[in-house]
């Protein structure tokens, strides 16, 4: 019981976006018989579709960005020594702690800005659809700064190896 605990915890991102997909195909498929095989749809699924997408793309960034499956650019970085690269490693790291947690504290602001707004069909608040934006910047935050600190105590650690120039 406490592995399978473990490995829902450590996989949760991926299971919960991988329920959301399944919601927004799962009722796309379902609007598609109903308007081809009995020449009419259900109203309400285009929303609850595009909701389940929104959230499945944003918890899936954070799931993709957990396992460093993001497509970087280390071309550049490749040309440098191993400690470089470590060092180029933890400044992104540190940048993207920064845009992501910006990223998060901007997707609060549009949630209070349209807090009384409600959708148009199904006439819920429109804040637990944008929450998803919060949620995923969220995750990529937390994730970032784990990232941050995993590397910079490998990074201090490591410099105990290093030579020390003379002065």
């Amino acid at each position: 019981m406490g592995a399978l605990l473990i490995r829902l915890y450590k996989n949760f991102e991926v299971i919960l976006s991988a329920c959301f997909l399944s919601i927004t195909v799962g009722v796309v498929i379902l609007n598609v018989i109903l308007r081809y095989v009995f020449d009419g749809g259900l109203f309400w699924i285009e929303e609850v579709a595009t909701t389940a997408f929104l959230w499945s793309v944003f918890i899936g960034s954070a799931a993709a960005y957990k396992r460093k499956m993001h497509i970087g650019i280390d071309l550049i970085t490749k040309l440098f020594p191993e400690r470089v690269r470590e060092v180029i490693s933890s400044v992104i790291n540190l940048l993207m702690a920064v845009i992501n947690g910006y990223g998060c504290y901007l997707s609060i602001l549009m949630i209070n800005a349209n807090k009384l707004k409600r959708t148009p069909v199904l006439d819920v608040p429109a804040m637990y659809i944008n929450l998803a934006i919060t949620v995923g910047f969220g995750l990529m935050t937390i994730h970032s700064i784990q990232f941050l600190i995993t590397e910079g105590i490998l990074l201090v650690r490591g410099r105990r190896d290093l030579p020390r120039m003379s002065s």
